[in-house]
């Protein structure tokens, strides 16, 4: 049996526990500056750092691209039909979009489309740079939206390319450098959220990448000058984690070995605590609430008895669609 990599399963542990955290704190933020700017720290980088790790683990073309309509589209489609489904009985949409990634799903979705064209986009030269070029400019065209995740699969590909790119030594040359040097770049990145969250010129929703910025009203001088901005905090926070996380085992070790289940899960169970938090007036409590919630959310769904029965039944779907 392979040796599983610690650093990223530590790494995973973390990100995943980022992605319910922040998603707790959806509703929060909106009244609460404290929730306001941890969020924004959040998002600033939990999603990118996850991205280049699943980047990093896509260096297999044959197996990543044989392996995206399992792995990534039959586990948004299981998601995304019931959700949106239960958005439409609830009465919070009015509308069923089939080709509109339901909230956290967009990944899922994404990952099926970069690890279908991977292999091919590879043959263009520069493509990194493309990518990030792409990305910068994309804010500008409207059809670049969340219909089929299409701004988020653009925005998001330089740091999968990156990851892709990435090789072991390089790994190891961030780990060797000195720690000082990244705490304070975290240091820096924590200030210019807290900078972020008290902008009001600055929407909170930039942060998703998920829409032109006519839709945000804002303008396109700054809004390029803060996707640039975007992608260089997000690298460099990656680099960050990557320096800082221990790779011994610990418990984030197990967190991200099963990192499949939350993700697919938790936006149900966030979901149902959204319920409970709308009576809670007092938000210094709210937002120690999202904290033990989120956590004991991260460690229930990451039980091996919760991932298992949940690759067992990916699994029984798959053999009924697919050929073997």
């Amino acid at each position: 049996m392979k040796e599983r990599n610690l650093l990223f399963d530590n790494l995973k542990g973390f990100l995943i526990f980022l992605v319910v955290f922040g998603h707790s704190l959806e509703l929060l933020k909106n009244d609460y500056k404290l929730a306001n700017i941890i969020y924004t720290f959040i998002y600033i980088f939990h999603m990118p750092a996850f991205i280049f790790i699943s980047g990093y683990f896509s260096k297999d073309l044959k197996k990543s691209q044989d392996s995206a309509f399992e792995k990534f589209l039959i586990p948004f489609l299981i998601i995304t039909l019931p959700w949106n489904i239960a958005l439409v009985i609830l009465g919070i949409t009015d509308f069923y979009s089939f080709f509109t990634p339901a909230w956290a799903m967009w990944y899922l979705y994404t990952m099926f489309i970069w690890k279908l064209v991977l292999p091919y986009i590879l043959k263009i030269k520069n493509i990194f740079k493309i990518s990030l070029f792409l990305g910068i400019l994309s804010g500008l065209f409207i059809e670049f939206n969340d219909f089929m995740s299409i701004s988020r699969t653009i925005t998001f590909l330089p740091y999968f390319l990156a990851g892709y790119f990435f090789d072991e030594s390089l790994i190891t040359k961030i780990r060797n450098k000195n720690n000082l040097i990244f705490i304070l770049l975290v240091i820096i990145t924590f200030l210019i959220s807290i900078f972020f969250s008290i902008s009001d010129f600055i929407p909170v929703e930039i942060l998703w990448l998920d829409r032109p910025f006519v839709n945000l009203k804002y303008p396109i001088k700054l809004g390029l000058l803060i996707r640039m901005c975007l992608y260089f905090l997000g690298f460099i926070m990656t680099f960050s984690l990557l320096n800082l996380m221990t790779c011994k085992k610990c418990f984030l070790s197990k967190l991200g070995k099963n990192t499949l289940s939350v993700y697919l899960l938790h936006i149900f169970l966030v979901g149902s605590f959204f319920g409970i938090s709308k009576t809670i007036q007092n938000n210094a409590l709210n937002l120690l609430l999202c904290v033990i919630i989120s956590i004991i959310i991260t460690y229930i769904l990451s039980l091996d008895i919760v991932n298992n029965n949940i690759s067992k039944f990916l699994k029984f779907v798959n053999n009924k669609i697919m050929y073997k």
